[in-house]
């Protein structure tokens, strides 16, 4: 499918219950002036549940129409298989409580945001999982994730969101007996593994902004497997959870991390199955990989496609450079506010000042050439900011644990900063590239320290 499949036509399928008062007052009107600003046709349904979305998009809609839904992840995995199935296109209004799909496709979490940097965006092809022949696009997990989905307070899931995943994550992490299981991977002898968890991810982020490698994509063609060993104690857990909120799990000593597209999975109990949110299936279980099937209009921070290599060398490099930047000096603000370690508050106060002065004249001599194709997410990071502080009450030195996943995003935005030659750059670009170098390898050598100490 390309742009010329397009009808012009857009149907804008809402959660009743999950919209502000003021859209259910005008028919969202706000939202339909993005789309009809953009010269599409819209038209606006309230939906009370994912079932009256998918008779819609059945009865509703032709080949090459968009359809843009509004609710959170559990949603989003109803309409999977009616959308590919309706040759239709999918836009994602993140209104959820996670909302993991809109995130790993870097939209905003603002749905009027989300709706125009999509419908500006690209046409693409996203990676579809599947377990037992049901679909997901985010996650599917077996074991304590699962078992924590049915104690889920609704009421505190109201009120704090994500954390509320984390509390019911706690309880069955010491209340859930290990997992006996036979894994097999394509291209890999059989395991027989005791485990606590097993995790399987399409998507960069799950579980409320959870991310077990920080480069995975949706259509990059892998499975990603992550796994939790039924030894590992309390303390240790917690740095998987830590190594999960910064996308460094390859690297924990404490995980099994692998990936192909081909997963088998055996068990004597039939234990529930977590996809995107709900439970889907049950063991055993077989997980495959279907590629580029789900067509999606994307940001162009997603598809990268904005940039014109004619205009100016390694678009992409610049772009995802003062991007993951950005993110760097929002994440250590955010860290100076509940660090306990004056140090660590020093270091994350003065050197995010010098990223932020860096930045602001790198964003202007990147403008002309219509970059950064976005920014952060500051909602994401108030979030993580929340679960951060829960954390720092129960863990001893996690003001440690900060200072290496700081020291793990500065050391891949160096190692992206190597990569990109500068010196065919435009003088104003160049130097400023050569300022942030420095700033990081400031930063490196301050955490380093910190670390030693």
């Amino acid at each position: 499918m390309d742009n010329a499949d397009l009808t012009g036509k857009v149907l804008l399928l809402l959660t009743r219950h999950k919209v502000i008062d003021q859209w259910r007052r005008d028919g969202a009107q706000a939202l339909r002036s993005v789309f009809e600003n953009a010269n599409y046709r819209t038209e606006l349904v309230f939906c009370d549940d994912p079932g009256d979305m998918i008779e819609h998009i059945k009865t509703n809609t032709r080949p090459g129409d968009i359809v843009a839904i509004g609710g959170g992840d559990g949603t989003i995995n109803a309409v999977i298989d009616p959308i590919c199935q309706s040759g239709t296109v999918l836009i994602a209004l993140p209104l959820g409580t996670a909302n993991d799909f809109a995130r790993s496709l870097k939209l905003p979490d603002d749905p009027l945001q989300a709706a125009q940097a999509a419908i500006n965006g690209q046409l693409t092809l996203l990676d579809v999982g599947r377990v037992n022949d049901k679909s997901f696009v985010n996650a599917a997990s077996i074991g304590v994730p699962a078992d924590a989905r049915k104690r889920i307070n609704p009421d505190l899931k109201r009120w704090t969101g994500a954390i509320s995943y984390a509390v019911a994550n706690w309880q069955s992490w010491h209340d859930m007996p290990p997992l006996d299981l036979d894994v097999t991977c394509a291209g890999h002898d059989q395991q027989h593994l005791k485990l606590r968890q097993l995790t399987v991810t399409n998507g960069q982020y799950f579980g409320g902004g959870l991310r077990p490698r920080e480069n995975k994509r949706l259509d990059d063609g892998k499975l990603h497997v992550f796994a939790i060993r039924a030894d590992v104690d309390t303390l240790s857990g917690m740095d998987i959870g830590v190594a999960l909120l910064f996308g460094s799990v390859d690297e924990s000593e404490l995980a099994l991390t692998l990936e192909c597209d081909d997963i088998h999975i055996d068990c004597a109990d039939p234990h529930p199955i977590l996809a995107d949110g709900e439970i889907i299936s049950k063991l055993p279980a077989r997980f495959t990989l279907e590629r580029a099937i789900l067509p999606v209009f994307a940001p162009n921070a997603f598809t990268g496609n904005a940039i014109n290599p004619d205009d100016i060398a390694d678009g992409d490099a610049l772009n995802d450079i003062a991007i993951d930047s950005e993110d760097l000096a929002i994440r250590m603000e955010a860290i100076y506010g509940f660090a306990q370690s004056t140090r660590l508050k020093s270091i994350c106060h003065d050197n995010s000042r010098v990223l932020r002065d860096i930045l602001r004249q790198l964003e202007l001599a990147l403008r002309p050439y219509g970059l950064p194709l976005s920014s952060p997410d500051p909602d994401l990071h108030s979030m993580e900011q929340l679960r951060d502080k829960a954390l720092s009450w129960v863990i001893t030195d996690f003001d440690a644990r900060l200072a290496s996943g700081l020291a793990n995003q500065v050391n891949m935005l160096l190692a992206l900063l190597e990569d990109c030659p500068i010196d065919d750059k435009p003088e104003q670009i160049r130097n400023n590239l050569t300022a942030l170098t420095k700033a990081l390898a400031d930063i490196h050598a301050a955490l380093e320290a910190f670390s030693a100490k």
